[in-house]
């Protein structure tokens, strides 16, 4: 019985984090609001549109970065008020928390190198790089899957809405 009590608990280890739902998610959501608490100060810089009826620049940036400032918000009461709550908490499991950071090293890495790539390349080669992080080793979907996402994004973007991009 003591062996299972101490499985119940708290675990790092490189191949699993092991913790309290409310916790990990308070965790998330700090990370997350300093995320996008820059990317709100950063929409909010951009120019207003000319015209009152268009939205502008920084509208849609500055509307995506509210709507995540509040779920996230509501994601953080959440997890205090089931820390506060009687009832025991939930425990999760993080497996491959080593995978798990390079994949965000990745999209950060794509962030960074998306202008200089160029749209299509950038997500045809770290779509790969990120389905690989995350465990994908079957050739078709490794394949087929970033074709399909920029043939998806070229359509729309370039054919449909006739914008360039980078």
């Amino acid at each position: 019985m003591e062996d299972y009590k101490k499985a119940l608990g708290w675990r790092l280890r490189w191949y699993v984090v092991r913790g309290s739902l409310p916790v990990l998610d308070l965790v998330g959501c700090a990370a997350l609001l300093a995320v996008f608490w820059q990317y709100y100060t950063q929409a909010s810089a951009l120019p207003p549109p000319f015209n009152k009826v268009d939205i502008g620049a920084g509208g849609f940036p500055t509307l995506l970065a509210m709507a995540t400032l509040i779920g996230i918000g509501a994601v953080a009461a959440a997890a205090v008020i089931r820390l506060l709550d009687p009832v025991p908490v939930a425990w999760v499991s993080i497996r491959r928390p080593l995978f798990v950071l390079a994949t965000i090293g990745l999209l950060i890495l794509q962030s960074i190198y998306f202008e200089t790539l160029g749209t299509l390349p950038s997500v045809l080669i770290f779509s790969i790089l990120t389905m690989l992080a995350c465990g994908e080793r079957r050739p078709l979907h490794l394949i087929g899957v970033p074709l399909a996402l920029g043939a998806f994004i070229f359509v729309v973007f370039n054919l449909a809405l006739d914008v360039n991009l980078p």
